[in-house]
C-alpha cells in the first residue's frame, strides 16, 4: 500500500476506483490473495505479464490522440518497468512539492520494495515510522498533480 490522497489535487478520486477495482475483483471470485495475479497459478503477476496490453493501448493511444508523439516508438522508448519513482519524483517537483516530502515517499516505497535490504537513510528517515507519517505521504498526491 502506498499512502495517497483520497482525492488527488488533479481531482483523480483514489478511493471511489480503488474501490471500484476491489469491487470487480470481488465480482470475480477474488476476495484475498493478489490483486494483480496469474490466471492459473493465482502467483502474484509482474508488469512485464501485461506488456503486449499496455503497448498496443498505448499504440492506439498514439494513432487516434494527440496525447503520444507520432514519432515516439512506444514499444522501445518506454519499458513496461520504467521506474516509478523516477515519473513520481519528476512530478512532484514540477508541482512544487517539498522536496523532503518527496524524499519521505520514495525512501519509503524504495525500502519497502527491497524487502529487508534497506537503502541508505538519514536520521530523519531512521527514526520517522510509516504508519505515523500518513499526513507527510500523502501531500504529494494531495498537490496539483
Amino acid at each position: 500500500m502506498i499512502p495517497i490522497a483520497g482525492v488527488t489535487g488533479s481531482g483523480i478520486k483514489v478511493f471511489v476506483w480503488t474501490q471500484r477495482f476491489i469491487g470487480r475483483l470481488a465480482m470475480d471470485g477474488i476476495k484475498q490473495g493478489w490483486a494483480f495475479r496469474k490466471p492459473i497459478t493465482g502467483k502474484r503477476a509482474l508488469a512485464s505479464d501485461y506488456r503486449d496490453d499496455i503497448f498496443s493501448k498505448l499504440e492506439y493511444i498514439q494513432a487516434s490522440t494527440n496525447l503520444i508523439d507520432p514519432e515516439c516508438a512506444v514499444w522501445d522508448d518506454y519499458g513496461v518497468q520504467r521506474s516509478g519513482r523516477r515519473c513520481f519524483t519528476s512530478e512532484c517537483r514540477n508541482q512544487g512539492v517539498d522536496p523532503e516530502d518527496i524524499e519521505l515517499q520514495c525512501r519509503w516505497s524504495t525500502e519497502r520494495a527491497n524487502g529487508h535490504r534497506q537503502v541508505q537513510r538519514t536520521m530523519l528517515h531512521t527514526y520517522s515510522e510509516v504508519r505515523n507519517m500518513k499526513k507527510a505521504l500523502i501531500r504529494p498526491s494531495k498537490l496539483g498533480m
